[in-house]
């Protein structure tokens, strides 16, 4: 009986033996394996934070284009609206005082300020270039005072007025600009 004890004794110590083995080796690939989807997880995690930083920057593109797609319409638009503006102010400027009380001549000249008012909603203003230095990027020089009247590279007569959208020149304005 001591025998059969101690067989069973021997065939747990080396099943224990097995045992721990089998579990040290578990406890390693397991360790390897925690490693590897960790590596897996921190990979995906910074995958996950670029696709979120190229979303936020497409995101922020689109507005801006949007925003400059919108600008760009606008002002065409408006390009297109300026020389029916100045048409009324050409007339208004010409009437015989005489046809001055005339009703349609009231009814154009409230044309003209709804005009204005329209301009001045959707920000644009009209530029005052008479008696300005000439600068390129707000006045077109259309003549030259022939005559060296006016201070050299100043502007001596608007032709048709510049305008601007906020800080942006939408039209510039046409000048004769002095020789001095």
């Amino acid at each position: 009986m001591e025998e059969t004890t101690k067989q069973t004794n021997q065939e747990t110590d080396s099943t224990g033996e097995a045992v721990t083995e089998t579990t040290v080796r578990t406890v390693e690939e397991l360790e390897a394996l925690l490693v590897e989807e960790q590596k897996k997880s921190a990979e995906l995690a910074d995958n996950w934070k670029r696709s979120l930083a190229d979303f936020q920057n497409l995101k922020r593109r689109t507005e801006i284009e949007r925003a400059n797609l919108n600008a760009d319409v606008k002002s065409r638009v408006i390009l297109r609206l300026l020389p029916i503006v100045d048409d009324f102010e050409r007339a208004l400027s010409s009437t015989p005082d005489n046809l001055k009380v005339e009703p349609w001549v009231n009814g154009v000249s409230l044309i003209e300020k709804k005009l204005k008012t329209l301009l001045d909603q959707e920000g644009i203003s009209s530029f005052d270039a008479k008696d300005a230095d000439f600068d390129p990027r707000f006045h077109d020089a259309v003549q030259r005072d022939e005559d060296g009247n006016g201070d050299k590279d100043i502007v001596t007569e608007v032709y048709q007025k510049g305008y601007m959208m906020g800080d942006r020149v939408l039209r510039p304005a046409a000048v004769k600009v002095g020789r001095g």
